[in-house]
């Protein structure tokens, strides 16, 4: 095949056969063979780093190839989309834990010398204990808030999709669960010491 039939010589590796057709009436009686189509020969490509102008087949016609350049910079990754569920971490509970057990631990120092009985020592315990679950519901309060302000956003562009997953803000979550928790706890402490 030629390039007058719609395929091209590069690429396959193969030398293509010329095709030679009989001629018609007014050629048959002249002596004068048909000229044959010229063959093209697929050159190697170029060995990588090498200019344009040693590539060997410089002057063919290049009219239906798009010219190439070499990347200079590489373009950064997109980073994922930090959503409303990926506020605060995984780890941020258990800072708040921490933070509300340290708070307890020094509120625990301070009162030691008025706890004289095991009733007294116990309250401070139940101090302790309940300061550290205010301290992880507090910050997952902060997140579930910033969750629903991120949804009430999104309310204009998506209503849909705060209708499908307001039920579930609005039922017992894990941050409510622990303020309840934390304020029983508070309220044994005040039992137990009275």
């Amino acid at each position: 095949m030629s390039e007058r039939n719609g395929s091209t010589a590069a690429g396959t590796g193969t030398a293509e056969i010329p095709v030679v057709r009989p001629a018609g009436p007014e050629t048959a009686t002249t002596a004068t063979p048909p000229v044959p189509e010229p063959v093209a020969v697929p050159t190697p490509p170029p060995p990588p780093g090498a200019p344009a102008e040693e590539v060997p087949g410089g002057d063919r016609d290049l009219s239906g190839m798009q010219a190439t350049a070499p990347v200079s910079v590489r373009p950064r990754p997109r980073l994922p989309r930090r959503g409303p569920l990926t506020v605060m971490g995984p780890w941020a509970p258990v800072a708040g834990g921490l933070i509300g057990l340290l708070l307890g631990a020094i509120a625990a120092l301070v009162l030691a010398g008025a706890a004289d009985g095991f009733e007294d020592r116990l309250a401070l315990v139940f101090v302790v204990l309940a300061l550290g679950m205010l301290g992880s519901a507090g910050v997952l309060l902060a997140d579930e808030v910033r969750m629903m302000r991120q949804q009430a956003r999104d309310a204009v562009v998506r209503p849909a999709s705060v209708e499908a997953t307001v039920g579930l803000l609005n039922g017992l979550t894990p941050a409510r669960l622990l303020l309840l928790s934390s304020g029983f706890v508070f309220f044994l402490a005040a039992f137990v010491s009275r």
